[in-house]
């Protein structure tokens, strides 16, 4: 789970479905100790590897021209025209772009005509499809309604100037007193909730359990979810949470924060300091949902709000 009107509607949601968090029946948390020159070098490396995710990488977020939602049988067409960059865009329409790319998803797989020539693809993993020299189309299933995948697809430009004019994220200063020790209880089973995103739509994530913990001299209790159905194969919980800073100092409809697991655990770490903003936060071609859990502190960690959101 990685980031106007669009603020508006979050503010209005935020208000009416924002729920507070549960106090714990016993204060399960330690304390945290100073921050050791080992987690420094690990919040260092983790600071890099977001950047690096944002325009460091071949396909970092902000080379992505444009991005198109797909349901099952529907098709986009890939259309360009020149500017100071050479910039690319999808359209439903097949006359807008009749000799372009062509992109359909029907039935859990992806054909693609290019050049004269189809491909057809199955989508166990991301599938790339060069366009030209610096342009690459990238397609994978995600979900378009609760619980139903559609096909979402992306054009990366190398050349994107967004990616160029980044000057990286902004964080917080390292805070040793926001990294706390929880006590997991997993759910009695995977149950989905839908979260409302920024695209207006609703996304289905199940809801593992829940993390209670004293942070800053106050128990509480966190909701954590996952992307997996089946508990052992959980690999990672996220949680989506507000603090009295979103929209202030954070980013007003929310930040996430990601655990590696190996299956649902009995305790677990959790860093704050590793807090970041939603894809949504930089990029309009993503379907983030908004953070409805609320931490009751002005919690100076992790990553602070983007300059232009």
């Amino acid at each position: 789970m990685r980031r106007s009107a669009f603020l508006a509607i979050a503010a209005t949601f935020l208000i009416s479905a924002c729920a507070s968090v549960e106090t714990p029946d016993v204060a399960d948390a330690e304390p945290a100790s100073t921050a050791s020159p080992h987690a420094l070098a690990a919040w260092d490396k983790w600071r890099a590897d977001e950047n690096a995710a944002w325009a460091g990488k071949e396909f970092a977020i902000l080379k992505i021209d444009d991005a198109v939602y797909l349901n099952d049988g529907q098709s986009a067409w890939l259309t360009n025209k020149k500017q100071k960059v050479l910039q690319y865009a999808w359209t439903l329409d097949a006359k807008a772009a009749p000799s372009g790319l062509r992109i359909t998803y029907k039935g859990g797989k992806a054909e693609v005509r290019h050049k004269g020539k189809t491909q057809r693809f199955t989508l166990e993993k991301m599938q790339t499809v060069p366009v030209s020299p610096g342009i690459d189309v990238r397609f994978a299933p995600t979900q378009v309604n609760p619980g139903v995948n559609g096909l979402r697809v992306m054009v990366y430009n190398q050349a994107n100037p967004l990616a160029k004019e980044f000057h990286g994220l902004e964080h917080f200063p390292y805070n040793p007193d926001a990294v706390v020790e929880a006590k997991f209880e997993a759910a009695p089973s995977l149950d989905g909730v839908d979260f409302q995103t920024s695209r207006g739509w609703l996304k289905r994530i199940n809801r593992a359990g829940y993390a209670s913990f004293t942070l800053m001299g106050k128990p509480m209790k966190l909701a954590m979810y996952t992307d997996e159905t089946d508990p052992n194969k959980v690999t990672q919980l996220s949680v989506f949470y507000l603090d009295e800073l979103s929209g202030k100092e954070t980013y007003g409809v929310g930040r996430y924060l990601d655990v590696e697991v190996k299956g649902l655990p009995k305790r677990l770490t959790i860093d704050f300091n590793q807090a970041y903003n939603p894809n949504c936060a930089r990029s309009p071609h993503y379907n983030c949902p908004y953070a409805t859990d609320k931490i009751p502190l002005a919690l100076r960690a992790g990553e602070k709000i983007p300059p232009k959101h």
